[in-house]
């Protein structure tokens, strides 16, 4: 099923030539076969690329609810950092740059804080 998804992203010369909706039901099975954290976020990623940010950030509310990603090391920074990104693509600034910082206290990699200290600071009013 990863190569599946592999495979279609590699057909696409551009990311906006992806099929994300084709992404979005791969993740589905996936998920379904193998129902981890890291796999839900990927389906949460191909969803808003396939039916828009609005539609991701709501399956996002409904995985945390059932999978606790924000309790997990492993998830724990990424569920806030996809979250700063769906909120950012809806034009919510300020949801995005606190998820940013939430997303940035909760990771223990350096690079990973300061690239989202970073995106914070860019997600600024003004």
């Amino acid at each position: 099923m990863q190569a599946a998804i592999a495979a279609v992203h590699a057909q696409a010369r551009t990311a906006s030539e992806t099929d994300w909706p084709q992404i979005a039901a791969l993740y589905l099975w996936l998920e379904r076969l193998l129902p981890t954290e890291p796999i839900c976020l990927g389906r949460v990623v191909g969803v808003a690329k396939a039916y828009g940010p609005g539609r991701g950030l709501a399956l996002l509310d409904e995985l945390e609810r059932t999978h606790k990603f924000t309790e997990k090391a492993l998830t724990r920074h990424r569920e806030q950092s996809v979250r700063a990104h769906l909120l950012e693509s809806l034009g919510d600034l300020s949801a995005a740059r606190a998820a940013c910082l939430s997303a940035a206290a909760l990771t223990d990699n350096e690079v990973e804080r300061t690239y989202l200290l970073r995106r914070a600071a860019e997600s600024s009013p003004g």
